[in-house]
Parts: C-alpha cells; structure tokens; sequence
C-alpha cells in the first residue's frame, strides 16, 4: 500500500481535501510522433480536422456543455468560543447571527460533475455530495437548478437529478479497452475556473488502494480498481471525466497521491464501465444491488501460483462465517477460475463477476483446490449497500448506522467477528455526538441490550427516555470504550 497521503478529492467539506484532474506536461512533445487518427467526440461526433493539434481544441469545444459546476451546502456548527471573547472575534456587536456558543454556519464546496442523460443525469464522485442539505448545479450556459442525490459511497460515485431536458450528454467508452500509454484530457472547474482543460496519458491501469477521512483516521474510501493517469491537482475537480482521445468518458476523476497535498502526478479516476453499471443502478432501482459471496479474494503471487497449481485465478484468503461462499462449500486458500464460464483471472476480476450476479442466482463456481479442479454450486447473496440507517431525528440519538459486515470491519481495523453496527455519522450536538460516539465505532450494546443489527439498534434507541442516561460499549479500533449517553 501506498505510504504517501492519499486524499479524496474535492468536496466533504474541508479545505484541505483535494480533488483530481488529468493532466501531462508538455502535450507539445508528441507533435513528432503522434500519427492515430482523428475520432469521435461526444455523442459520437466526428472530430473533423486536418492537423493533430486541434484534436484537443474540438474535444475541448464539444465536451465542455456537458461538464457542470456543482455546489454543495451544509449547515455545520461552529466551533465554540471562550465565554469573554466574543468582542475579540466578532467585535462590540458580538455575533453577526446574534446567537450562542452553539450557532451553525453554512459551509460550501465546489466539485465537478459530468452530463450522462440529457434529461438531468450528471454523474459526479459521492465525497462531492454526499450528506449535502443542498447540492446546485450550474450549466456552461448559466443556468443554475437544484439537484437530488443519489448515492452509491462504496464506489465514491453518485448521481445528480436536475429538472432539464435535452442537456449535452457525454458518451461513456469501454473501460476495459483502456491501455496504458493513450491520451487523455480532463475538464473540470479547478478554484473556480470553469471549463478548464488538461491533457495527460494513461500512467496504470486496476490501482488498488484506499483513501483515508481526514475527519475520521480510522474511516476512509476503497477504491479496487481505478485507473492512474499523471494528473494536476486543483480543488474543485472532483466528479470530472475523463476522456479518450475519441472524446468518450473513460473515467470520473476522484483521488489523487501526494506527499504535500500538491500536484504530484499521480491521480485515480474510477472506470467508465464501474460508472455506468452504478449509473442504471441507481436510476433503476434507487440504489446498488450487488451479488455477494462474502469472501475477500487475493491475487495469486508467482510463489503461490506455483504451490497451488494455477497460474491465474482469485486466491480465497478468507471467507464470512454463514456466507453464501461458506454454505457452497468454499475454503481458505481455493483459486477460483470460472464462474459461470467466465474466466476469473484475479481478485478485481472476481469482484466484477460476482457484484453483477443478481442475488439469489445459483452459479457454478470452478475452483483449483490441491491442485486439483473441483466444482461448486453457490447461492449468490446480496451485499450489504453501506447504507441501511437507523433514522437521525431531533428526538433521537443523533447517529446514522449501518451493520457491521466483515468488509466493513476489515476497513475500520476491528476483528471481522465482531457483532455489532457501526457508525455512519454522527449529528452534531446531538446524544451520541456529547457522549463522544464517534464515526465508525462499533455499537454493540445499548443498557445492556446487545446489539447485532439495525433492527435491534432501533429497538433499543426507541426503549431511551427524556432524561435517562444510557450505558453504551462500542469498539473503536482495538479498544472498547464504555460511554455514558445522557438523553434530552
């Protein structure tokens, strides 16, 4: 893994969060060597002209209405000033908003966005807007509207709705075409600069790595399979495409690595086709239904391919206690090679097989186990969506949660056995938040209620009363802490 700082870009409301977009130096030292002919452009255009130079002037030209500007607000509060010091901060009128030590702010981020449906469909990064109150997007050609949000933050992608018609949609290509080496150009809106445009190459293709929140160390972002390209770093960025040569989207741009917070040419954009099926998805359903095995695949090493038998294929490192994987029959240290025919050639590749398995489909799954191929019929589960809540209210606690499931446990460094939910967010001011439960602890009993799903979580919020004070035990990393909750 990465030792250097990776940070999400753009958005979650803190400065010091960046954002991605392509870029190459010097452009101009292919001017000798480029000889690939013209392509097509948006909505398979054809990029006519007779000198290479233009090429990224008309994809400039013709992809550019279809890349937005995209606002998001949310009330914060305010960090808390020393009774006697409110004339040094606000002067001898005190506060502009004449309230309290417990006042709100409106905070606002910019990021990126590009048009996938002319009706209103603008694909962007989660961290964007994501837990926004309010997200405005603004066209090339002025025209402001406010847009609903819906999200899928396991891929750190989500979908703006706007209510307009025969908007410029960007054609999304074949990521799994993509080649390292090939242009690329990136548009987005970096501090505020609309429209602006840089040129890069395609530095590496299936970068696994994970972005840490810088508001929670021990929460963060997963991304298995981005594509790196050497890009510059400007806020505002996040939720860009990027582009091909042709000019069809071959990714939303979405992280960067650097040491300094500074352009250092490393940046990731999450897939075109991982986009696109997120993109029907959500359109469709509402949300992501993913297949689910519940084991957590590895790549074969040349050592391990060699032991086991098998040169390709996703090496099984663990498997879920009553997963469909386990009930199949599945074991520590399988290879997988097929699954319903199809070739399974690494752990990313069994990934993609299995999220677009609609749950409950029984498939044959082939396995090298002793070096010898074996067969297995599997039920496929449906993951969990990261995503089922426990309602925050003003008469509740103040948390949003979610169940603890074994991936989600190995991302927050807690044992994948524990029972429990966890923490999604956390209302300021609320119970929870003056209690000191934090993002990503593991609830696990509530006065003596032990809690293992949200059910049980709702049931044992709705038992508090005004004015009781709950004994809660969470897990926060390789600690349990035991809080005392006081309810309003």
């Amino acid at each position: 893994m990465m030792r250097a700082t990776l940070r999400a870009a753009c958005a979650k409301f803190n400065p010091i969060i960046i954002c991605i977009l392509s870029t190459a130096l010097g452009f101009s030292l292919a001017a000798n060597i480029y000889q690939g002919e013209p392509g097509t452009a948006i909505a398979a255009k054809e990029v006519v002209t007779s000198d290479w130079r233009d090429v990224i002037t008309q994809i400039a030209e013709q992809l550019s209405p279809s890349v937005v500007n995209i606002t998001s607000e949310k009330m914060v509060n305010a960090p808390r000033i020393p009774k006697g010091f409110e004339d040094f901060f606000f002067g001898p009128f005190g506060r502009p908003d004449g309230g309290g030590n417990n006042r709100q702010e409106l905070t606002r981020a910019n990021g990126s966005g590009v048009i996938v449906k002319s009706d209103g469909y603008i694909l962007t990064n989660d961290h964007v807007v994501g837990g926004a109150d309010r997200v405005i997007v603004k066209l090339n050609d002025g025209r402001e509207f406010k847009g609903t949000v819906l999200r899928d933050p396991r891929t750190d992608l989500a979908l703006v709705k706007i209510d307009a018609k025969d908007l410029p949609a960007a054609e999304m290509a074949d990521s799994d075409k993509v080649k390292v080496g090939q242009w690329v150009v990136a548009i987005g809106n970096p501090l505020g600069l609309t429209n602006t445009v840089t040129v890069g190459v395609v530095s590496g293709l299936s970068r696994e790595f994970a972005v840490p929140d810088s508001d929670n160390p021990l929460g963060g972002t997963y991304y298995p399979d981005a594509i790196q390209t050497d890009a510059s770093i400007n806020p505002g960025n996040s939720g860009g495409p990027l582009v091909d040569i042709n000019g069809k989207v071959i990714g939303i741009n979405s992280a960067i690595w650097s040491r300094t917070g500074g352009n250092m040419g490393i940046g990731f954009a999450v897939p075109s086709n991982t986009a696109k099926y997120v993109m029907d998805q959500l359109i469709s359903k509402g949300k992501v239904v993913r297949g689910y095995l519940g084991l957590l695949p590895e790549d074969l090493t040349p050592v391990l391919s060699q032991k086991l038998g098998t040169k390709e294929g996703a090496l099984v490192e663990s498997v879920d206690k009553g997963s469909p994987a386990e009930k199949g029959g599945l074991q520590v240290k399988d290879v997988i090679i097929k699954i319903n025919g199809k070739p399974v050639k690494n752990a990313v590749g069994l990934r993609r097989i299995v999220q677009a398995i609609k749950p409950g489909t029984e498939v044959e799954v082939v396995l090298i186990r002793d070096k010898k191929e074996i067969k297995r019929v599997v039920k496929v589960g449906e993951a969990p969506d990261g995503q089922s809540s426990a309602q925050t209210t003003e008469e509740g606690i103040g948390v949003t949660v979610q169940i603890l499931t074994a991936e989600k446990a190995r991302e927050i460094g807690v044992d994948e056995n524990l029972k429990g939910v966890v923490v999604q967010s956390v209302k300021p001011g609320g119970a929870a938040s003056r209690a000191g439960i934090q993002v990503n602890d593991v609830i696990m009993e509530i006065d003596n209620q032990t809690i293992t799903s949200v059910a049980e979580f709702n049931k044992a919020v709705n038992a508090l009363k005004k004015g009781d004070t709950a004994i809660v035990v969470v897990q926060r990393g390789d600690r349990s802490v035991i809080l005392e909750m006081p309810v309003d």
